[in-house]
């Protein structure tokens, strides 16, 4: 249950993105460094071997795609 009202809290950050400015972009961040910590319930089948016993899974991607776009939005406000 925890790790789904994470998600919840990191797919809403990711909507309202675009009207909280920086304190989004960290708050998504954080919330995606978070998700990579805790998704383990979720993860689902690897899709890249990085080792044999360590990989990537499709709710990596989604902490991933999290943080890339707290670092977009935060290059965004920066001009």
């Amino acid at each position: 249950m925890p790790a789904a009202l994470l998600l919840l809290a990191l797919v809403l950050a990711a909507g309202t993105l675009g009207r909280t400015g920086r304190q989004g972009a960290v708050a998504l961040a954080l919330l995606s460094v978070l998700w990579l910590l805790a998704n383990s319930p979720m993860e689902g089948p690897t899709l890249v071997h990085v080792t044999g016993s360590h990989g990537l899974t499709g709710a990596d991607l989604t902490g991933l795609a999290g943080l890339a776009l707290a670092l977009w939005q935060w290059r965004e406000t920066s001009h």
